[in-house]
């Protein structure tokens, strides 16, 4: 049985930890909240590996033995939080206002954090466990997922893995993925008093953020899947030029393109040259660099007959009565671990309009159902 109080204790001392990403605004990292989390590992009697992935930002692994030859679970949440909201009180000062649970990273995603330690607690006992659990928590998701990427590059496999995110309690079976990337035009200065002598690269930005909107926009939404819709295209900053007097010589956007289980940043390069040889005729001075990705996750998907679908939405169903099978928008560290062959589900508590928010909470209520649900999926029944 899980215990709400329990429930409400353990997030609250995983809330009390800043975790905040060290890229999203100089936070502290992720190590205080990983040596936690070995030291409750510990006192479940388990043996936790804390692997520095980057110098203080490490992974912690542990691994609950079940039946040879059984099935293998993974249950993965990340670490890292983002930076906290402006105005927002007390971040790291875990409040509970009747049934809701508000701090910095409450929803996003200790609560899943909170889950699966309750669920291998109670599952501690079990005489009959068929099921070899792991558990993982990751640093670094919010830029980057590079502790995902390590755990996967690290050789680690499974049978199946749930991905611990705000779903309410949903069944992910599929999300974009994500590359992000810059794109410049190169023109020729001159003074603003005879702009003829130059070309202006705002200008021919202007042109080409317009040919995006008006050519490429529509060729994707030509392009549906069943859970994710079409793919999507944003152009989400633009800096350009030195001074008022000064015809501009460079202009620079920053995109995100999400992507479908499929998709990949070389069809994305390819769609948009494509675009640019079309613009070559009516536009003969448009110089465009194209630059590599700094940012590139790819979509995942499982079947939504395979086997931990069905384990997961059987698990739902005995906690908390039917939930769909969906999709989500956004990325999750379970693209890397499908990338190495992982089947995986991203199943959590709360919900994704209130995680990065001002007043992020998650419904404890939440919690105490999933952990019941992680303790079903552990236990193999």
């Amino acid at each position: 049985m899980i215990e709400r109080t329990e429930a409400v204790g353990l997030l609250s001392d995983l809330v009390r930890i800043p975790s905040v990403n060290p890229r999203l605004g100089g936070g502290a990292g992720e190590g205080a909240l990983a040596r936690f989390l070995a030291e409750y590992l510990r006192g479940l009697g388990l043996t936790p590996t804390v692997t520095d992935v980057e110098p203080g930002r490490p992974n912690v692994l542990a691994r609950l033995p079940g039946k040879p030859g059984g099935t293998h679970l993974l249950f993965e949440a990340h670490l890292d939080t983002v930076s906290p909201s402006h105005g927002q009180v007390g971040p790291f000062v875990p409040r509970l206002d009747g049934d809701r649970l508000y701090g910095r990273g409450a929803c996003d995603t200790k609560a899943s954090m909170a889950a699966m330690l309750l669920a291998a607690k109670a599952i501690l006992g079990a005489r009959e466990r068929g099921t070899t659990v792991s558990l993982a928590f990751a640093m670094g998701e919010e830029n980057g997922f590079d502790g995902a990427r390590h755990l996967a590059a690290s050789g680690f496999r499974a049978d199946g893995a749930v991905v611990g995110e705000p779903t309410g309690l949903d069944v992910v079976a599929a999300h974009k993925g994500v590359v992000r990337w810059q794109m410049t035009t190169t023109g020729k200065s001159a003074h603003s008093a005879t702009p003829q002598a130059g070309i202006n690269a705002i200008g021919l930005m202007a042109r080409l953020v317009q040919a995006l909107d008006d050519r490429l926009l529509p060729q994707l939404g030509m392009r549906r899947h069943p859970l994710l819709g079409s793919p999507t295209l944003s152009v989400g900053r633009i800096t350009g030029g030195l001074e008022a007097n000064v015809v501009p010589d460079r202009c620079t956007i920053d995109l995100d393109r999400r992507l479908l289980p499929g998709e990949t940043w070389a069809g994305v390069r390819g769609e948009l040259e494509e675009l640019l040889a079309s613009l070559a005729g009516e536009f003969p001075d448009l110089r465009v660099t194209i630059e590599d990705p700094y940012l590139e996750s790819r979509g995942m998907e499982a079947p939504v007959d395979s086997a931990i679908v069905r384990m997961a939405e059987e698990a739902v169903r005995r906690i908390d009565g039917g939930h769909p099978i969906r999709g989500v928008p956004y990325c999750t560290d379970a693209a890397c671990l499908a990338a190495v062959g992982i089947p995986c589900v991203v199943l959590g508590p709360g919900h994704i309009e209130q995680a990065h928010t001002e007043a992020e909470y998650v419904d404890v209520q939440q919690v105490v159902k999933a952990a019941a649900i992680y303790r079903e999926l552990m236990l193999g029944v």
